[in-house]
């Protein structure tokens, strides 16, 4: 028997066309005000590295490998996801039907009919899994400000309904074509209708294959109005992602030249940053690892972009004119699908309203967000573009950050000290400046919390022991370096960062430590000295200035060859260029991944494999650890600000340092030794537990060693 018609005849056939009609143009006209309002944002090039691109689409996209991180809800999303692939062509199939024409390959076959009902089933328990979290279970992080708690069950019941009524017309279509329409379901619950005749269920296969496409169609409709937008915009998203150096910020360029220097209007965003508004899934992973969130402070990493998101669509009329449908037609582009808050919001500034100044303040730029984010949104540099408008456009920020600029552009460190006092620390240590030993191999970049903070002053000596144990020719700047300009940076004062960073490499450059210089040097041309500089290794160990001086002075002329002193002394360990007495360190240690060298820049084994020759009792790791770290609470410039909301980040890292029984915690950065050493004051535990630096447990073992040896 040949399968019957869905539609019956020519009327039933035209329609459909007005149905499928309606849908495409309704759908087609938000898509291009979507594009629109992509294309009038700031421009930014995504498109280099095509070989990662494709390859990450392939893996985060069809492999769903960034929501699989979180089993329960990464599976059912998995199958929510390959469900809705493949439910689309048996859709297009039915389509079809109308026609008399069929899809070629899978039109007729048992094998996809017999997949496209198991992925219904999987699907089916995979909605079930979602209604019992939203409804039962109940995250938190699912919570949102733009979309009601109802957006999400709208979605849940409109999919369900799409799976029972495929379901029922597979059915009705087996029955009424006496099985010559091969379905799984139809097959195991078709032969049961066949008393209610050819005709009821012929009948009943046109209804409910009619109340499917139309439910679909309405679905085509309101999903990019909707949270869902994400299903459109995901792909894109990842696809765009960023390739450049995790560590680098955007750079503001022609600083001097601009009219604007931050972001306070949704247009001034670039268009990579507008769709990550689109493609958010308001999963709200980003909220459970962010350090601010974790102590409540009033951060939330996806209200963010979601708050960005919100003002883009508000204020879509204004910035799209009268380009639209719905201009001509009298209504605002933004108002069809938006929410009563966002109406309330069309005269609500971004900045300083839709997202709190308060929000913007409280992040520590640790990255924890960007990383778990399964659809690669990149919340750290929408958050610090905001601080830019804050404190270069509106002259608005902590008090307390007034004396930390003043003092940059002043001393050249954030303190009120002299720079010509930044070696004081090596007093008596025989350590020459680069200027009294230009052909030094490595320069020591000690940084101005090893020059200045007397707790990390011992931090400073210590990499300078192991150094002279190593008998590497080193030297440091002196009074000649200067802040790397980080904490500005991050902060949001970009114009004090370049100022800082130009100093510097002019400084770094004038010394021949360019990596270009370098190998001009080789190739036989000399440096502006006219001397071959030998040295082409700067070595730090402040995260921080690793992180500046190595990924961002890039963007402004400098490429160095810089080195975190944990890296460097692991490889000296390597090349036995100093050796340890093996279980020098008895104690129990836990060791903190600094964000600036974990996850900025995937320095994770080489702090460990020092910490495992100290130690052969090994590390006894924190429940969040390596990428999954959780901030000490100093950066992004938090360092410089008081904590006046929430619980404090560094008490409660410390608080989990404590839960692994560990008598050490161990660090790699300056800013990290200095929040714990707070915070072990602040919970009052100083005899518990000590906060040491690995090069100063290395320092103190090469004593031990040469004591040994004498």
């Amino acid at each position: 028997m040949t399968p019957p018609s869905p539609t019956g005849n020519w009327i039933g056939i035209v329609l459909f066309i007005l149905l499928a009609a309606a849908g495409v143009i309704l759908f087609g006209v938000r898509a291009v005000e979507l594009i629109t309002l992509l294309v009038r944002a700031r421009r930014t090039d995504r498109t280099d590295h095509i070989e990662e691109r494709i390859g990450s689409f392939f893996q985060v996209v069809l492999g769903q490998s960034g929501v699989l991180r979180d089993p329960v809800p990464g599976i059912a999303h998995f199958f929510t996801f390959w469900g809705f692939i493949i439910i689309q062509f048996g859709l297009l199939n039915l389509m079809l039907r109308a026609f008399g024409a069929s899809l070629p390959l899978i039109g007729d076959s048992h094998v996809f009919a017999g997949l496209l009902d198991a992925f219904i089933i999987f699907v089916a328990i995979a909605l079930v899994v979602f209604a019992i979290r939203r409804g039962i279970v109940r995250p938190k992080q699912l919570n949102s400000s733009l979309h009601g708690p109802l957006d999400g069950f709208i979605i849940l019941i409109g999919i369900m309904l799409i799976l029972i009524t495929l379901a029922l017309v597979e059915i009705f279509d087996y029955a009424a074509s006496g099985g010559s329409s091969w379905s799984l379901f139809g097959a195991w619950f078709g032969p049961a209708l066949s008393g209610a005749g050819t005709t009821t269920n012929l009948v009943l296969f046109r209804v409910f294959w009619w109340i499917h496409v139309t439910i679909f169609f309405a679905f085509l409709v309101y999903i990019p109005r909707s949270k869902h937008l994400h299903l459109m915009a995901t792909p894109f998203n990842v696809f765009f992602r960023n390739y450049g150096l995790k560590g680098a910020l955007p750079l503001l360029e022609n600083i001097e030249e601009r009219e604007d220097y931050g972001v306070s209007k949704p247009e001034q965003f670039t268009w990579k940053q507008l769709l990550d508004g689109y493609a958010c899934t308001e999963c709200g992973r980003c909220n459970t690892v962010c350090p601010a969130s974790n102590t409540g402070k009033p951060l939330f990493p996806k209200e963010i972009i979601l708050g960005v998101k919100e003002a883009l669509f508000v204020q879509s009329d204004r910035i799209l004119g009268e380009d639209t449908l719905w201009s001509k037609l009298g209504v605002a582009a933004g108002e069809f699908g938006e929410t009563s808050k966002g109406k309330a919001a069309h005269h609500e500034p971004l900045v300083g309203g839709i997202i709190t100044t308060d929000a913007l303040w409280a992040c520590t730029s640790c990255r924890a967000c960007m990383e778990i984010c399964p659809v690669s949104i990149e919340h750290v540099p929408t958050i610090v573009d905001m601080r830019r408008h804050l404190v270069m456009e509106e002259s608005d920020f902590p008090q307390e950050v007034t004396s930390l600029f003043n003092n940059i552009e002043r001393n050249a460190n954030p303190w009120e000290i002299s720079n010509d006092k930044r070696a004081e620390w090596a007093a008596g240590l025989d350590i020459p400046l680069l200027a009294d030993n230009p052909g030094a191999d490595v320069l020591y970049w000690v940084g101005c919390m090893g020059s200045f903070d007397e707790r990390n002053k011992k931090v400073a000596t210590s990499v300078a022991k192991i150094l002279k144990a190593a008998n590497v020719n080193f030297a440091i700047l002196g009074p000649e370096e200067s802040c790397t300009g980080d904490p500005a940076r991050r902060i949001g004062n970009e114009y004090l960062y370049q100022m800082m960073a130009q100093q510097n490499i002019e400084v770094l450059n004038g010394y021949g430590l360019n990596v270009t210089d370098n190998q001009n040097s080789h190739n036989g041309h000399a440096a502006s000295n006219g001397t071959a500089p030998k040295h082409r290794t700067i070595i730090t160990a402040c995260p921080h200035c690793f992180n500046t001086i190595k990924n961002e002075y890039p963007q402004l002329g400098g490429n160095y060859n810089v080195v975190h002193h944990t890296v460097f002394i692991d490889q000296l360990l390597s090349e036995e260029k100093i050796s340890l007495p093996e279980g020098f360190d008895q104690r129990k240690l836990t060791y903190h991944d600094p964000c600036y060298i974990g996850r900025y820049n995937d320095i994770y084994d080489e702090p460990r494999r020092v910490l495992t020759v100290l130690n052969s009792n090994g590390i006894s790791e924190m429940r969040r650890h390596r990428n999954k770290s959780f901030c000490c609470g100093g950066g992004g410039g938090r360092a410089w600000m008081e904590e006046k909301i929430g619980k404090r980040v560094n008490q409660t890292r410390v608080n989990e340092a404590l839960s692994t029984g560990a008598e050490v915690l161990a660090a790699a950065c300056p800013f990290c030794i200095t929040m714990f050493d707070d915070g072990v004051k602040g919970v009052e535990v100083e005899e518990q537990l000590q906060i040491e630096d690995i090069s100063e447990i290395v320092a103190r073992a090469i004593e031990v060693q040469a004591a040994q040896e004498v």
